[in-house]
């Protein structure tokens, strides 16, 4: 009886050290495999490329906007509104809640907030209908249909010619002068002149007047001052009574 009972102990006492060396080495055999460092990359993978910073419209004045916040970059200064508009914060910048025009901080602001935005730069709008024009954001001050010209508050005019592409938005329901009212947010689109490169306002070394950076290519010359009132090939009116 003694003799079945010690062997029954040393049976247990060795499946017992059987097991705690199967234990070790799966724990070994862990530790020593490289950890996961993802789904490989190819060393001729081209790596991604920086976002475009966004640039304010050159020699363009601060403006005062209105509109839902979609996102802001507190690190840029860059506000982009749900309507396509863009502004970027400055140091003289303010921020205000509508209605009750109360201070807001720029790093509270969160998506879906109603802003009033003042003394911002403007970026204006990043469409392909805009690409390789000038760009002007105003607030109306006066509309003169019978010279078919628009006031802005900031002393600017544009003209509404018969071509006149003017909008809700960026792609609303179409518009025409008579619907414009003092108050409405808008950007005006103007074609850009440009001047062939070999031509002698691109050879003659002069400087260029009213040359501002742009997408185009590097062999066009964008020149000519905006006149003033400027044809609008494009306008964009915002209203903040009717924005979501």
């Amino acid at each position: 009886m003694r003799q079945s009972i010690r062997m029954l102990a040393i049976l247990i006492i060795a499946l017992a050290v059987a097991a705690g060396c199967s234990r070790a080495s799966r724990s070994t055999r862990v530790s020593s495999a490289p950890p996961d460092s993802g789904p490989a990359v190819s060393a001729s993978q081209p790596a991604m490329p920086a976002p475009a910073a966004a640039t304010p419209i050159p020699g363009h004045p601060p403006v005062t906007t209105t509109g839902v916040v979609a996102k802001v970059d507190p690190a840029s200064g860059v506000l982009i509104f749900q309507d396509g508009r863009a502004v970027k914060l400055t140091p003289q910048s303010q921020v205000l809640q509508p209605k009750v025009m109360q201070p807001v901080d720029p790093a509270a602001i969160r998506p879906g907030a109603r802003v009033v935005v003042q003394n911002a730069l403007p970026i204006g709008m990043r469409t392909a209908s805009a690409t390789g024009k000038r760009q002007r954001m105003a607030t109306v001050a006066a509309v003169d249909q019978q010279k078919q010209t628009v006031q802005m508050t900031d002393g600017s005019t544009a003209r509404v010619t018969p071509s006149t592409n003017m909008h809700k938005g960026t792609d609303g329901a179409a518009l025409v002068l008579a619907d414009l009212r003092p108050g409405d947010e808008v950007v005006v689109i103007v074609m850009m002149e440009k001047v062939a490169a070999g031509s002698p306002a691109a050879t003659s070394g002069a400087p260029t007047t009213g040359t501002q950076p742009s997408a185009l290519p590097s062999q066009t010359v964008v020149t000519g001052a905006p006149s003033d009132p400027s044809d609008a090939s494009e306008l964009m009116v915002f209203r903040e009574t009717e924005a979501p």
